[in-house]
């Protein structure tokens, strides 16, 4: 049994150690292929990579490059870090995927600035929503995959976010 002086700061102690633990995710960078690796970028081809080219790959590299699918795209962003602060349908500790795709519906210059956006990372666009939670840069990805995921976001049916 804890004594009841020393519960409150174990807890908060407990408490800070699991969000560091949760939140260590975001932003983390994959190791980037070695350069011997054939790499076929989002771009290039709808046929899948040989098993072989497959197996050099990061696992993340090998779903969305084989294709530029929604669907690949979609698996790419699950391998990696962005579904640790993003949902389709509600926040977590950025705004939800359908938020993004209502904000910028018709927006003929989305794709290019959430490219840069997810590149670069940054905040400030959804204080409202989520404090000054800071998006981290997503250098790892090309500009293709980035731009193959940001078009799955903005797919997805657009939901005009709660009043903040």
């Amino acid at each position: 049994m804890i004594d009841r002086k020393f519960a409150t700061p174990f807890l908060a102690v407990l408490l800070l150690t699991l969000s560091t633990i949760s939140l260590s995710g975001c932003g983390k960078k994959e190791k980037p292929p070695e350069p011997s690796s054939p790499v076929v970028s989002l771009s290039q081809s709808s046929a899948p990579a040989p098993a072989a080219a497959e197996a050099a790959m990061p696992a993340e590299r090998a779903a969305g490059s084989a294709a530029g699918t929604a669907a690949n795209a979609e698996a790419v962003m699950k391998k990696s870090d962005c579904f640790t602060c993003h949902a389709v349908d509600k926040k977590v500790i950025g705004p939800a995927y359908s938020w993004v795709a209502y904000r910028y519906k018709g927006d003929k210059e989305a794709i290019t600035k959430l490219v840069v956006k997810v590149r670069k990372g940054g905040m400030g666009e959804w204080n409202a929503y989520t404090g000054a939670a800071a998006m981290t840069p997503h250098a790892q990805f090309s500009d293709d995959e980035i731009k193959a995921m940001v078009e799955w976001v903005l797919s997805q049916t657009p939901v005009e976010p709660p009043k903040a």
